[in-house]
């Protein structure tokens, strides 16, 4: 059973609120996430969410409610400070101003460790950011949360957008592409006069990667155009021949003769248009309909040898980028070639080194504007 059919009960199990502190956006280090919740198991266990022990602590969080005004929410996170516990802690790290807060709820139903266990099972989580602290004594601290739309100074997008070039690194982790240096900054093959036999090598095994991708665009289109015509002609019922002898050729309680044999009309056999009358008979041209087998035969062989040249085509191409592959791998680090490897930061540059995908962040140029 899933979360929704059991909202749509009358009853279900208590909903558990979850919260995930996550310090890395303060402290670069990924491991310094938190775990707490007000509650604990029926049986006075700590709750387990997703493989991940909730402390219980005297914690709430308010706010969340969303508006039709177009207010965004400002929640507010407020953990209990008796003896000062967590004094210590946000003294060092600013107040956690910029820190994580993620809020959870599922039903006890489904924690780490019941019968229906599903970590897949929870409302729409909320993600907010701290702001800034608004109380703090010997009893309780409180912040103020906000949207990440809504950060004080947050701009978006969170970089430049500026037409038709990116800002991306080349070959950093935006980017993405680890391929061999083929290009400069012109968008054309690195000028291979006076380069090494190895960089030699590289530059020649990507032209001929290129042209066996050329190759294999135009067998599959060939292919395609084959499989359509293939299909067109073995499928499709045509008028293949059409017969009429004076006297012979009558249309008379559904039957027809077809040379000297009595045949039924039908889908194949047809009436034709009515040439004369004889003994209070109609006499009619008589149709033969159905599948041209000569140009169905001829069809399918085309197909068969279309496929056969993909087939070879894609062979060539896995053969070229093997051999690619391979000289790249053999380029000596210190070559100069590497330096020569400069994107042109254009649409067509990225087009050149991610020919066959969707560009790596999804639209050019890109931003990441949100921080999640």
């Amino acid at each position: 059973m899933t979360i929704e059919a059991d909202l749509q009960q009358g009853w279900h199990d208590a909903i558990v609120e979850l919260i995930d502190l996550d310090l890395s956006p303060i402290t670069n280090d990924p491991a310094d996430i938190f775990y707490f919740t007000n509650q604990l198991k029926p049986d006075d266990t700590k709750i387990q969410w997703k493989g991940n022990i909730y402390e219980p602590i005297p914690i709430a969080a308010a706010g969340y409610e969303k508006s039709t005004t177009g207010q965004i929410a400002q929640p507010t996170l407020t953990v209990a400070n008796v003896l000062g516990t967590f004094t210590q802690v946000i003294n060092e790290l600013d107040d956690l101003v910029g820190a994580k807060v993620t809020r959870r709820r599922t039903l006890g139903k489904y924690l780490d460790g019941e019968p229906g266990a599903d970590p897949l099972q929870e409302f729409p989580i909320d993600i907010f950011y701290i702001e800034r602290k608004t109380q703090e004594n010997s009893m309780v601290i409180s912040w103020q949360l906000s949207s990440v739309l809504d950060l004080e100074g947050l701009k978006l997008p969170r970089r430049i957008i500026t037409q038709n070039y990116c800002q991306w690194r080349y070959r950093g982790s935006e980017c993405g592409f680890t391929g061999p240096a083929l290009y400069g900054s012109n968008d054309r093959y690195i000028d291979t006069t006076g380069l090494s036999a190895f960089a030699i090598a590289v530059i020649n095994a990507g032209k001929l990667v290129e042209q066996r991708q050329r190759e294999q665009i135009v067998a599959i289109n060939i292919r395609n155009a084959a499989i359509n015509t293939k299909n067109q002609q073995c499928e499709t019922v045509v008028l293949l021949e059409t017969r009429y002898n004076l006297y012979s050729n009558y249309i008379g309680r559904g039957t027809a003769i077809w040379g000297n044999v009595f045949v039924g009309l039908s889908s194949t056999f047809r009436q034709g248009r009515q040439r004369a009358r004889s003994f209070n008979y109609g006499l009619y041209e008589i149709e033969r309909w159905g599948v041209n087998a000569t140009a169905c035969s001829i069809a399918t062989t085309e197909l068969a040898t279309a496929e056969a040249n993909l087939t070879t085509a894609n062979n060539n191409l896995t053969a070229a980028q093997n051999a690619l592959a391979a000289a790249n791998a053999a380029l000596p680090l210190a070559d100069p070639l590497r330096l020569l490897d400069v994107c042109g930061k254009r649409v067509n540059s990225c087009k050149l080194r991610f020919p066959y995908s969707s560009l790596p962040y999804g639209g050019f140029p890109g931003a990441n504007t949100v921080r999640q």
